[in-house]
């Protein structure tokens, strides 16, 4: 991954921040996106002293201005890999459910990675090995309760990944979603309080599987897969 470039949303903390750090260990540019300047710039800090290369350009991705603005930003530059990771969560009963909250959680989950993956993809074509990784969720596999807008969300992205990944096939540009059970996340600690942390798939771990499909050779791809802890029912 020396020298390649990659795009890295959800960068301020959890599975994002550490999608990051291992890239940048591995020799790449970071592009480090996300909603807090603050936490960016603590991973791009961390990536520095580590002696790798990080840019921050902190947005919502929801906010297709800010993303068209961010493509601008990048217009001409080549983008190697896309990490999709910035994401949201909903415990709730669908009777308990608003509308906003699901128009929120289809927005973050599902809408900002198709029109980030459509706004970078002059981009991504410029590279030798171009990727797109999504990062999925458990319950495309495994049905829960209470969880039916982020469930749709998800279930959602992995058609996206397929259809995507089928399109972007005679360009060599693999598309493809790794799905992870339960991480050890603040996202997963705010949803979860005082869970189990023995069946919490750690974030390095999502990190490495990430940089193994990153680090394909061209032309090589792998199918969606899920990855979670033995511990985990």
């Amino acid at each position: 991954m020396m020298n390649r470039t990659a795009v890295v949303t959800g960068a301020g903390q959890g599975s994002g921040r550490a999608i990051a750090l291992r890239f940048a260990e591995a020799g790449a540019n970071c592009v480090l996106v996300g909603r807090t300047a603050s936490k960016l710039r603590g991973a791009a800090d961390e990536i520095v002293a580590a002696g790798g290369e990080a840019s921050v350009h902190a947005l919502d991705v929801t906010d297709d201005a800010a993303v068209a603005a961010f493509g601008a930003a990048l217009v001409g530059r080549t983008v190697d890999i896309l990490v999709n990771c910035a994401g949201d969560w909903l415990i709730s009963l669908m009777v308990d459910t608003s509308n906003e909250q699901l128009d929120h959680i289809l927005r973050v989950n599902l809408r900002a990675p198709y029109i980030l993956s459509r706004t970078l993809l002059p981009n991504l074509r410029r590279s030798d090995n171009a990727s797109i990784i999504n990062i999925g969720s458990l319950v495309t596999a495994n049905s829960m309760p209470t969880v039916s807008a982020y469930t749709a969300a998800k279930v959602g992205l992995k058609g996206l990944t397929g259809s995507l990944a089928a399109e972007l096939k005679p360009e060599r540009i693999r598309v493809v979603m790794i799905s992870p059970g339960p991480a050890d996340t603040p996202m997963r600690a705010a949803a979860s309080p005082g869970i189990d942390k023995s069946v919490l798939v750690q974030p390095e771990t999502i990190a490495e599987m990430a940089q193994a499909v990153a680090s394909l050779p061209r032309g090589i791809t792998t199918s969606d897969f899920l990855l979670y802890s033995m511990l985990w029912e």
